[in-house]
């Protein structure tokens, strides 16, 4: 039976694409947020020097070139410029503000796109300027930027209705004997008419630009979003892979060496009434796994190789391994490993020692085996196999409930076994029958090496 079927090949796949998502994109994000804010900051700035320059030349031609006394002079230009004060300080820099914008999920905006600083706006412009217009005609020139002020701070029918209000009024003025700029009744109605137009058009760009502004801006909230749901599921999903990488290392050290321990515990304490050198042989064999165990412990921590191949090469590992097992358990061991092996990846060794370890484990708690062998040969150029046969009690694997056994604390093992071969681009197979033994084979594969000549075997 393959173990090795139904094991999710996505998790490295999910790792990378975790990664990626919370360093590239997050950097990325906050760029992009970055040059959204910049780009906000150029565009008020840019309206504002606008507005001064437009508000200081209607001002100066109401001063230089009109015939209106000096009185009507200063308190046209008061009223003209108190809207225009009042829209640059207050309403202008809510409208790009990201808190008080509209409404992003849906791109429709409000009458007034800063709710009541801009009635305010509008109110003071629908009173200050006809007064001001009234006092001294050349303060017409100021829906030169009280036009585009309507239209930033209003969306685009609400704003186009402000400005035929406004020149309503005017129009109002003109039919009651008023004059703008020294033209007749004509003229000055073709004027009005003509500011109406053209802020009807002029109005639709501010309009097309608002609603794109917008829905960039929805992007970017979504996105924002999106982004820390991803860190937040990346900081889960790297929290769970790390419990899991624990789990798996604490039951391949700690709990194995707790296993022997109490096993030899067990034995050294009925040998202390009759055979007091086996019970201290025993005694040091306990002393020796506590050891080995507070190593690996302190390497797990360290997330470090296993203290059997610290110093070690694959081969002595191993043997070291089988034997030290044989001699706690008492089962009679062959440990039969290729004379040289292929190069390995770090991992791919501690993968293999793993397995070997959990094996030998496993039989000495369950099999009750007499004889174990452990091989790892080159069958092919390009495949390496490590089995691990004994002659126990086996069991029926085709009838394991593999969930109602790791409920029960068992079969945790087989599943780490299968999920490290699998690390290691390979495939773990158990084989057993009730009173014939086990059987676990893995088959790695390996670099072709360029002599293809197979290297002697050692066997012990």
């Amino acid at each position: 039976m393959k173990i090795t079927e139904g094991i999710n090949r996505e998790n490295q796949q999910q790792d990378q694409l975790s990664m990626n998502l919370n360093g590239d994109c997050g950097d990325g994000q906050l760029d992009a947020t970055a040059r959204t804010d910049a780009q906000r900051q150029r565009l008020h700035n840019t309206w504002n020097w606008y507005f001064i320059v437009e508000a200081g030349c209607v001002v100066g031609a109401n001063c230089f070139f009109s015939t209106a006394s000096m009185t009507y002079k200063l308190v046209s230009s008061f009223l003209i410029l108190l809207p225009c004060l009042f829209f640059m300080i207050l309403v202008l820099p809510r409208v790009y503000d990201k808190s008080e914008r509209f409404d992003r999920q849906t791109a429709d905006q409000p009458v007034s796109k800063t709710g009541p600083y801009g009635w305010i706006f509008a109110l003071l412009t629908l009173a200050c300027l006809p007064m001001g217009a009234w006092l001294d005609g050349t303060a017409i020139l100021a829906q030169l930027f009280i036009v585009p002020q309507l239209f930033i701070a209003f969306s685009y029918l609400p704003a186009l209705g402000l400005v035929g209000v406004l020149n309503i009024a005017y129009l109002a003025m003109v039919l009651a004997g008023k004059r703008f700029l020294g033209t007749d009744l004509t003229g000055n109605l073709m004027l009005m008419i003509l500011v109406v137009v053209f802020s009807a058009m002029i109005g639709k760009s501010f309009n097309v630009l608002a609603l794109t502004n917008g829905h960039n801006q929805m992007l970017l909230d979504k996105m924002e979003s999106q982004q820390e749901t991803i860190r937040r599921l990346s900081r889960a999903e790297g929290a769970s892979i790390e419990r899991e990488r624990v789990a798996n290392e604490m039951h391949d050290t700690i709990a194995q060496s707790l296993t022997s321990i109490l096993a030899l515990a067990r034995v050294a304490h009925e040998e202390l009434i009759d055979d007091i050198p086996a019970a201290q042989k025993h005694l040091e064999m306990i002393a020796s796994t506590s050891k080995g165990s507070l190593d690996d412990t302190r390497r797990m921590i360290a997330d470090s190789v296993p203290a059997d191949l610290d110093g070690r090469d694959l081969k002595t590992a191993l043997e070291r391994t089988v034997h030290a097992a044989a001699a706690k358990t008492g089962f009679q061991s062959q440990c039969q490993i290729q004379r040289t092996l292929p190069p390995l990846p770090k991992q791919t060794e501690v993968n293999l020692l793993r397995i070997v370890q959990e094996s030998l484990t496993n039989i000495s708690k369950h099999a009750n085996a007499k004889h174990v062998q452990v091989s790892l040969l080159l069958k092919r150029p390009e495949l390496l196999e490590l089995q691990i046969k004994d002659d126990g009690c086996g069991f029926d694997i085709q009838n394991l409930d593999f969930q109602e056994m790791e409920k029960a604390g068992h079969g945790y093992g087989l599943r780490d076994m299968a999920k490290r071969a699998q690390d290691a681009g390979g495939r773990c197979t158990v084989t057993s029958v009730p009173g014939q033994g086990t059987s676990i084979t893995v088959n790695i594969p390996v670099e072709r090496p360029s002599n293809t000549t197979r290297p002697d075997k050692e066997e012990r």
